[in-house]
């Protein structure tokens, strides 16, 4: 079978991708820039639904497709742009998908016809609506939280579960998550067995739970005990999310903060009637993620990011207040003294300011942390050659410098190039 995937980069589609590969069809895949994964009987082909929206005549419909599988989606706060993307731009590929004959499997989302006053679901449910109008094949997948490695709302969990305890924007929502690998089953499943008519089916694992039952379970997997929970007071949460939507902030606007408080729920049985598809408990599929060392270390990176900008910025200040006059102390130990003297306190302070700040940016953040390295390197060089005692001192300010760069190695390596970050 020649299948047309859309979203192929994203989380949902880069594990299709390469289940249906592994299955010997054939796919073009798509993605904003038209490249992905280099693999066999794959060929890609560049579609962005927001441009569809805007350019209906921005992509030519590929020859010979027998299905198209839409996977791409948007967790986004701006309404502008999920009525493009998941609304308008997805209608014109279905209307292009029916004039060319072709089925069509959508991937929506479990509540999209039921919660109109969330953005994200109600745009989802406009595109499933007008699909199921065209009268052509067509499934309508709706899934609840689909978790395993890759996804943001997976990283997200895995990065919380190391907190003993962990603050929530709700404690008593249930959900029904099922591991990524089911969602792939589940669409083998329904290609191997087609249902008769277009219909909409959930796609739910076998058990609902609440976010804390299920980040215990993620606990579990990593060799923890239950952690406890605290759900965060409205009167705090509902400023915040105002001005989440404000800053574009993705795990929390007005859209996450209804999302949380409500259940979503759906029964599995409409799925395994049309194709035998059951998910699996989401327990039995926690192997190999999420990964303890891998947990810790998301859950610590940001914390060592703000403790180096509060180093930078805070040696900066202090050089340039309470420790200026030890700085010219300093550097009449090295024989200078006077404007030159002053001039270089201010430099280096504005220097560390300038490499403090330049954490904040993800484009700058690499070259930041390799200048920190560089900087370091050249203050003790400086002071093993001209002023070896302060290796004496009792409080090792100098020796702490060492762990300072192996932590600053350890974020340099781990942090994604600026493609990556934006891929």
């Amino acid at each position: 079978m020649r299948i047309l995937l859309v979203g192929a980069t994203g989380f949902i589609g880069r594990h299709l991708l390469r289940s249906l590969a592994a299955e010997g069809h054939d796919l073009i895949a798509t993605s904003r820039s038209g490249s992905g994964p280099q693999l066999p009987r794959v060929r890609w082909l560049a579609l962005d639904l927001e441009q569809l929206a805007q350019r209906p005549d921005s992509v030519a419909w590929p020859v010979e497709v027998d299905l198209l599988i839409n996977a791409a989606g948007l967790l986004d706060s701006d309404l502008e742009r999920l009525t493009r993307a998941q609304d308008v731009g997805a209608r014109r590929l279905f209307n292009l998908a029916a004039a060319n004959g072709v089925r069509v499997l959508q991937f929506s989302a479990l509540g999209a016809s039921e919660q109109p006053d969330v953005p994200f679901l109600a745009s989802k449910a406009a595109a499933d609506a007008h699909l199921l109008a065209l009268g052509v094949p067509a499934v309508v997948l709706r899934p609840s939280l689909v978790l395993g490695e890759g996804g943001a709302s997976s990283a997200w969990f895995a990065r919380l579960s190391p907190w003993p305890l962990i603050p929530l924007l709700d404690t008593r929502a249930q959900v029904q998550p099922l591991h990524v690998d089911d969602l792939v089953a589940a669409v083998l499943a329904l290609l191997r067995q087609w249902p008769e008519q277009p219909v909409v089916l959930p796609l739910v694992g076998p058990h609902a739970m609440s976010v804390p039952q299920l980040l215990d379970r993620l606990r579990r997997a990593q060799g923890w005990r239950p952690a406890r929970y605290l759900a965060l007071p409205p009167i705090l949460l509902r400023p915040l999310a105002a001005l989440g939507d404000g800053l574009r902030w993705r795990a929390l606007n007005r859209q996450t903060l209804r999302l949380a408080a409500r259940d979503n729920l759906a029964s599995p049985e409409p799925l395994a009637a049309a194709c035998g598809h059951r998910a699996a408990a989401l327990e039995s599929r926690l192997v190999g993620w999420p990964r303890r060392a891998d947990s810790v270390a998301a859950t610590l990176r940001p914390l060592m990011l703000l403790a180096l900008v509060l180093i930078w910025l805070g040696t900066a200040l202090v050089c340039l207040g309470p420790g200026y006059g030890w700085g010219l102390e300093i550097m009449a130990q090295l024989g200078i003294a006077g404007r030159p003297a002053a001039a270089a306190i201010v430099a280096g302070a504005l220097l560390d300011a300038l490499l403090g700040l330049g954490l904040l940016w993800r484009r700058w953040r690499r070259l930041a942390l390799l200048a920190q390295m560089g900087l370091m390197l050249g203050y003790m060089l400086i002071i093993s050659l001209w002023l070896p005692h302060y290796w004496f001192d009792p409080f090792a300010a100098v020796g702490k410098n060492l762990v300072l760069l192996v932590a600053t190695l350890w974020l340099w390596l781990s942090e994604p190039s600026a493609n990556e970050g934006t891929r």
